[in-house]
């Protein structure tokens, strides 16, 4: 058995916590973060997504695709006043309305931090709402708990 004091322990420890801390994103620090543009784009391929994909004909579905719509706009807006243009829209989703919408939910709030615009986060967090609130409203639609669980799904989410 080999005695180890304390002043060893501890030395020792240290020089691990620190060559776990030079070596924790040591790739990510020498990446440029993506411009609010490039963000921006990003969610608008999702929201043009939602648009496009087909999600029935019933009047809460019209609701839903007219305010993606709007979103569509919205984002477009600021994303030429950044001097980005809209790409094509991704090819359909097959995945259900409610999972497309929760899945918006997870996109928007994941995108927050990296705008460094203040008036986009904004806008960003008022069209993550809007994507929750058409969530609750379908699953409400189809006879489902809207909201089943306090945290919106995303403890699903990182489970995944």
């Amino acid at each position: 058995m080999v005695a180890l004091s304390r002043r060893r322990f501890l030395g020792a420890a240290g020089a691990l916590a620190g060559a776990l801390v030079a070596g924790c994103g040591a790739e990510e620090a020498a990446e440029a973060p993506p411009s609010d543009a490039d963000v921006l784009a990003g969610l608008l391929r999702h929201e043009q997504a939602l648009v496009t994909a087909p999600a029935g004909d019933t009047a809460a579905a019209r609701a839903v695709r007219d305010q993606d719509r709007r979103h569509v706009g919205r984002l477009t807006r600021a994303l030429s006043e950044r001097g980005g243009a809209a790409g094509a829209p991704p090819a359909g989703d097959p995945a259900s309305v409610p999972a497309r919408k929760q899945q918006a939910v997870f996109v928007h709030v994941e995108a927050l931090p990296r705008l460094s615009d203040p008036e986009l986060r904004v806008l960003v967090m008022q069209i993550a709402a809007s994507e929750a609130a058409h969530l609750a409203a379908l699953r409400l639609a189809a006879g489902e708990e809207p909201v089943p669980d306090a945290f919106a799904g995303f403890t699903e989410a990182g489970a995944a």
